[in-house]
């Protein structure tokens, strides 16, 4: 060992020696130590050297610093039996240089080395090794082996590469060295959860002094979570570092199980899974799975409630005599918006209850108000995962300070027009730099009064249509705040239209052709024309010239084709031609015939005109042959089949491109049961459709209907005597003019208009057009309804009716024909015979004159057409939006738009106890303008029946001014508010 002195001796430094938690581990040169070590230091300086080392881990927290031994060299060094790291190895080579006083001792390393000189560069060997530390930290449960990182470091905290370190745990000893960083990796044999003792040695070298501790670790679970505790919303995740051994456990999918359900996520690339956190208030344990070790930990997460705040403008101002409304918005504290939650208002002794909006809001109609300032108080209760808040604020019902001007506005499409709009103070002052909200055709835009206080708005690209125009200057509720709203009519441009007419033969590849052209002449492009030929009606489009070219593909015939413009820029009128596809066609029906008879069939050959074409040969195929026929002067060609067997045949006939088919039923008899179920088929229908059906289905055979009532009155005839045979089929003509059914009442008498229903067919080949009866003449159609009733009592009770009653076919008695006239499906009709505002169903005047003019009606048609024709032709039409009169004040004024009238006519027909609604609706007039416009429809019978009452064309049931066929229907009202 050697002593360097350096001047005087005058300080020592005392030995420090941290206790450690094994008294057994002691350093290797403990027994070693003396008086010797000492080093002596001039200038009346001293050095302590000191193996200070601290322990840390993340994972774990701060744990005791007595867990690394610390040594100092001290000549008075007393042996307490503490565990001692020794540093005092004897070093290889020193040397130090004495100098002045500012002489320092410098000790430097490499390899084996070390050195110590002055500033002047000089030196002497030195016996000092350096002085080292180990460190080691907590770990995790590994499923195959236990992973324990050391570190040994130079005094200076430079890592020692390549030294080998010894550890020794649960009585078993393991060697590494350390790599680059100064770190030894353990493996060891697998640990379980818990604390354990390590024993770390290091033995030194020729440069650096040996070292050894003893400390306590923990091998912590490859699962690590915390508790976690939040309110209700906060966005907050539960996270967990998962861990593999020695390292973490990256990218790699762990479940998580919570409130009774299982989640399954991904780790980073540090080993965190996080799961974000949705629950309602409660106390929840969470168990997160380590899938390599199979570890679980559990934590427990409480979801606090949510503190809420209801905010509202502290003044809110609704104008004198008009409705306003009061706003709050509901959110919790983490600023999420509260929606579907209630709201209690409280106010001028009212209390009202509204939810939250998707935003949050909850917003009270206030109604007309006494000028003043009320209190308004709001609560909301809570819930259970929220908490309860409240506030109040000020209503004061004030005149208004500002005002709208404007008014109707009707242009044409792009002619360059502007909508305007003033505004002013209370007393018409112009308030001019003022910021206005414009609402039109779904857009919103902000516009800055002129110094006059108007707001010009350009109309340019709006299309043609009826628009509703909203102004607002400032927030509802603001002291100055004023809205209103109009109208804007944007007219479509009128354009001409020409055709002529079409001559072609079928199939040739023809074309209709329409020209469109605007007022000046020039061709317009892209227009779409629509034209109706026959029942088919096409919508197409011009060229670049301005025709547009339709290809027509009807077979044979004469066509009339009527086309406008059903374009959204432009409008025309009506222009009616023709197209004539030449050639020929046939005429022909189903036939049905009985067997055992010789059989013939006929077709007529007709020209495109349904002119008959005469000396022509059809050809006609039947059941493999072939037949040929002449037409006679009728057009009509007639071979013979003969003899046709029981069943369905199809008979094909042609005459040079013509051609055509036909079905041949041959049947001889049909069941009573077969009649009975046909009979219940018709009397579904009738009831249904309120009409006849066109043929009937009697077992697998298709009849005409008229073939079906001549059958039905034998099996009436026939059951009336008992007898269910069946009954033989029988070809028959149609009735020349079948009268309708009517209501007649009870006819006990039946079996004798069965008995002149099947006479006339025996001997006229047809059907009768109605019967007299005992109590009135029976239509065809009543005939063939309260037949089918008879039939299907019958099949009911087995037993024959005692009578049957003569009805009209289902609405067809009282109910009034038209498009716009509909089935009722209303149950409860009060509201529809009650007064309103605007309809002053009591009023005497009106009474009086509906009492006038229905005291000779017998029927509520009779009634409803008295009515309709009155105000029709007494109330003139005028131009205006929305309710002006009501019911009394267009009765006195004489004149009315829509909705007065409308008023009028439900009042009138309310007050002769006809059941009344309004209908409002976009409608097409036949001025090629779209409007809003509102009717009446009445109730007559179980038929609701269109009274429009504002042209002179129109009548009861029926409209003429404007499109029912293209209507966008608004809905069906008890009153009309606007």
């Amino acid at each position: 060992m050697l002593f360097l002195f350096v001047g005087a001796v005058s300080a020592t430094d005392s030995i420090n020696v941290s206790n450690t938690e094994d008294s057994n581990l002691i350093g290797d040169n403990v027994d070693t130590l003396s008086i010797q070590n000492k080093l002596e230091i001039s200038n009346e300086d001293s050095i302590s050297e000191t193996n200070i080392v601290n322990s840390h881990d993340d994972n774990l927290g701060d744990y005791p610093n007595d867990d690394v031994l610390n040594a100092n060299i001290d000549s008075n060094y007393e042996d307490n039996n503490e565990q001692l790291t020794s540093n005092g190895v004897e070093a290889d080579n020193l040397s130090a240089t004495s100098s002045s006083s500012d002489s320092v001792l410098t000790v430097s390393s490499s390899k084996d080395m070390v050195g110590a000189a002055s500033s002047n560069q000089s030196s002497t060997k030195s016996a000092t090794p350096i002085s080292t530390k180990l460190t080691v930290s907590d770990t995790h449960y590994g499923k195959s082996a236990t992973y324990f990182k050391v570190t040994l470091k130079d005094n200076s905290g430079n890592p020692l590469t390549n030294q080998k370190i010894s550890l020794k745990v649960n009585k078993k000893s393991y060697s590494a060295y350390t790599n680059n960083k100064g770190v030894a990796t353990f493996k060891t044999d697998s640990l379980k959860v818990g604390s354990y003792t390590l024993a770390l040695t290091y033995g030194g070298s020729s440069g650096y002094s040996s070292s050894s501790l003893s400390k306590k670790v923990k091998v912590l679970s490859s699962a690590v979570g915390s508790d976690l505790t939040k309110t209700y919303r906060e966005a907050s995740s539960y996270k967990v570092t998962f861990w593999k051994d020695n390292s973490v456990l990256s990218n790699t999918k762990v479940t998580f199980k919570v409130n009774g359900k299982t989640y399954t996520k991904t780790t980073d690339s540090k080993g965190v899974a996080s799961l974000n956190i949705k629950l309602s208030v409660g106390k929840y344990t969470v168990t997160a799975t380590n899938p390599y070790s199979n570890e679980k930990v559990s934590n427990s997460i409480v979801v606090k409630k949510e503190a809420t705040s209801v905010k509202a403008k502290s003044k809110t101002y609704v104008h004198t005599n008009k409705k306003g409304s009061f706003t709050v918005t509901l959110k919790s504290a983490n600023g999420d918006l509260l929606k579907s939650k209630k709201i209690i208002f409280k106010y001028d002794d009212k209390k009202v209850t509204k939810k939250t909006n998707k935003n949050g809001k909850a917003t009270l109609t206030i109604p007309v108000l006494s000028k003043g300032t009320y209190k308004i108080n709001y609560v909301y209760d809570g819930s259970s995962n929220y908490y309860a808040k409240s506030g109040s604020s000020k209503i004061v019902v004030a005149d208004a300070t500002t005002k709208f001007t404007s008014s109707l506005k009707v242009v044409k499409y792009n002619d360059g027009s502007k909508y305007s709009v003033k505004l002013t103070d209370a007393n018409g002052k112009a308030l001019p730099n003022k910021n206005v909200k414009i609402t039109l055709d779904g857009n919103t835009t902000t516009y800055k009064t002129t110094k006059n206080g108007n707001v010009k708005i350009p109309l340019k690209n709006l299309k043609p249509g009826n628009y509703v125009v909203k102004y607002s200057y400032l927030n509802n509720g603001h002291k100055d705040h004023s809205s209103g709203s109009n109208r804007v009519v944007v007219l479509k441009l009128e354009a001409k239209i020409s055709a002529g007419d079409l001559t072609m033969k079928a199939n040739d590849g023809s074309v209709y052709k329409v020209t469109v052209k605007d007022n000046s002449g020039k061709a317009l492009k892209g227009v779409l024309v629509k034209s109706t030929i026959g029942s088919k009606s096409y919508v197409y489009e011009t060229d670049s010239n301005g025709v547009a070219k339709l290809k027509v593909t009807n077979g044979v015939g004469y066509y009339s084709v009527k086309s406008f413009l059903a374009d959204p820029i432009y409008r025309s009128n009506v222009l009616s031609k023709h197209i004539t596809v030449k050639g020929t066609k046939f005429i022909a029906e189903n036939s049905y015939v009985s067997i055992g008879n010789d059989v013939s069939y006929s077709v007529k050959l007709v020209n495109e005109k349904g002119n008959p074409v005469s000396g022509k040969n059809v050809v006609f195929n039947f059941n493999g042959k072939t037949l040929k026929g002449t037409t006679n002067s009728n057009g009509i060609a007639k071979v013979s089949l003969g003899v046709v067997s029981k069943g369905t045949h199809t008979i094909k006939f042609s005459h040079e491109s013509a051609e055509g088919s036909a079905k041949i039923y041959a049947i001889n008899k049909v069941s009573i049961k077969n009649i009975l179920a046909a009979a219940k088929t018709v009397k579904s229908y009738i009831s249904k459709n309120g009409k006849l059906p066109s043929t009937v289905k009697i077992g697998d055979v298709s009849v005409k209907t008229a073939d079906y009532l001549y059958i039905a009155s034998k099996a009436i005839i026939n059951l009336k005597a008992g007898n269910k045979k069946d009954i033989s089929f029988k070809i028959l003509n149609n009735p020349t003019s079948p009268k309708d059914a009517t209501d007649l009442g009870y006819l006990k008498d039946y079996l004798s208009v069965a008995e002149s229903v099947v006479k006339t067919a025996d001997s006229k080949g047809n059907l009768p057009n109605s019967v007299s009866s005992k109590i009135g003449t029976i239509g065809y159609k009543g005939i063939v309804s309260a037949f089918s009733k008879v039939l299907v009592s019958y099949g009911k009770n087995d037993k024959m009716p005692s009578y049957v009653a003569i009805k009209a076919l289902s609405g067809s008695s009282s109910a009034i024909s038209g498009a716009m006239n509909m089935k009722n499906t209303v149950k409860s009709l009060a509201e529809y015979l009650a007064a309103s505002k605007n309809c002053e169903v009591n009023n005497e005047k009106i009474k009086n004159l509906v009492a006038k003019l229905t005291k000779s009606c017998k029927t509520e048609k009779d009634k409803a057409y008295a009515i309709f024709n009155y105000v029709r032709d007494t109330i003139a039409y005028s131009f205006y939006y929305n309710t002006k009169h009501g019911a009394v004040g267009t009765l006195n004024a004489k004149s009315g738009n829509c909705v007065d009238q409308a008023h009028l006519t439900v009042a009138m027909f309310r007050a002769a106890g006809l059941a009344t609604r309004y209908v409002h609706a976009d409608c097409r007039f036949s001025s090629g303008h779209t409007y809003g416009h509102v009717f009446a429809q009445v109730l007559i019978g179980d038929t609701w029946t269109v009274a429009d009452t504002t042209s002179s064309r129109n009548s009861l049931g029926k409209v003429a001014n404007w499109n029912t066929n293209s209507y966008s229907l608004k809905g069906y009202f008890t009153s009309i508010a606007f």
